[in-house]
């Protein structure tokens, strides 16, 4: 038995609050088509026994009329290989929704209601549960009542929300469960979505229970290489191969500028970052460290000699100005007080030890006198 699972594509995503140019939000909207358009090809050509595709498939309050004949033409594409979409919170099942007021291929089977829903293949054996959500909060949630008959059959479950021991901080739960009372005795497979990362949920149960993660990166906050999954189950042992799937993928890098005296380090520096993936880039490159104040001016001319090296870089720079210490020491000030006493401190130690603290303390000393933020974690180990 063979299954490929996915989720979280969300067709026609908005990307205006990205900062990225204008035009940006299309090349990526075209992204997530061509993305999902490999998918299908993979599942038709593996060739799968079904493709699932728990929620999140498309934005419902953006979603256009030529997404929605993309996805039939898509899905028709793949005739002989049955489609289970389970709709999740950005794309519920309501009356108005694409789901229920378009005509859908026959081989693709959309759950309906927030309960568990079964659906058995003619033939292989294979027996399909979903729900749907009805809303952008499901009215009820179905885990943990789902029931699987002891019929010889290979029962896979798919749906959409939130495993509580795994929701990344700062997330909202939608329809949060415990895998503990998801995956019942007796069902093989449980794909799920909603969290952008592949996981696998392991416990004290036989399921093999799995987030897909998004096939491709939509933010900052889903940096490196994104994927959908390969399940295999033979004689009820189940494999999972995550499939690598990025397009362009999202990275993020800081750029120690410490000691630098020209913008040309910078631009080296930048330009000898790795690409680990061999793909187009979306970058976050951020400038650190203590450098000349000149240095702190140039941020517009290493972004025009390095930017050509990206789909779009986003530079950051967060670098300080390098202080001469010992003439903030001679100011007649409370600062010059200040940094005089660490001055002499600092020479009269021995331990390489308290010289980093000092060190450390003589910076952020510095960094409140002036009002400048400065991260203080750590201090007391430095």
């Amino acid at each position: 038995m063979r299954l490929v699972h996915t989720a979280d594509v969300h067709l026609d995503a908005c990307f205006a609050g990205s900062g990225m140019p204008p035009g940006f939000g299309n090349r990526r909207r075209q992204s997530l088509r061509d993305v999902f358009r490999a998918i299908i090809e993979r599942a038709g050509h593996w060739p799968a026994d079904a493709l699932l595709i728990a929620g999140d498939l498309y934005e419902q309050a953006r979603v256009t009329r030529d997404t929605i004949a993309f996805l039939q033409g898509e899905f028709e594409s793949i005739g002989h290989v049955p489609v289970f979409i389970a709709p999740g919170n950005h794309d519920p099942y309501t009356t108005d929704a694409p789901y229920a007021t378009e005509a859908w291929p026959e081989n693709v089977h959309i759950f309906r209601e927030p309960a568990w829903r079964e659906f058995r293949m003619d033939a292989g054996g294979l027996v399909v549960h979903g729900f749907a959500f009805d809303g952008p909060d499901i009215s009820s949630s179905p885990f943990g009542a789902l029931d699987v008959p002891e019929d010889g059959e290979t029962h896979v479950a798919v749906g959409h929300g939130s495993e509580r021991r795994h929701l990344p901080e700062g997330q909202k739960l939608y329809n949060p469960f415990d895998a503990e009372d998801a995956a019942v005795e007796g069902l093989a497979y449980l794909a799920l979505g909603h969290f952008h990362d592949v996981i696998r949920i392991e416990g004290d149960f036989e399921t093999a229970v799995y987030y897909s993660g998004a096939p491709e990166g939509h933010s900052f906050g889903h940096t490196g290489m994104r994927h959908y999954l390969e399940v295999e189950i033979e004689a009820g042992k189940v494999s999972v191969r995550p499939a690598p799937s990025s397009r362009v993928v999202y990275t993020a890098h800081a750029v120690d500028c410490t000691g630098f005296t020209t913008a040309q380090q910078a631009v080296d520096a930048i330009r000898n970052l790795p690409n680990d993936f061999g793909l187009p880039q979306i970058a976050r490159v951020t400038l650190t460290g203590q450098c000349l104040p000149s240095f702190r001016g140039a941020s517009s001319a290493i972004w025009d000699a390095v930017s050509d090296r990206f789909t779009y870089l986003d530079l950051r720079n967060e670098t300080l100005p390098e202080e001469d210490y010992d003439a903030l020491a001679r100011e007649k000030t409370s600062l010059g007080l200040f940094v005089a006493k660490l001055n002499q401190e600092l020479r009269d130690t021995t331990d390489e030890s308290r010289r980093r603290l000092l060190e450390r303390a003589r910076d952020v000393g510095l960094a409140a006198y002036r009002g400048r933020e400065l991260d203080i974690h750590g201090l007391e180990r430095s």
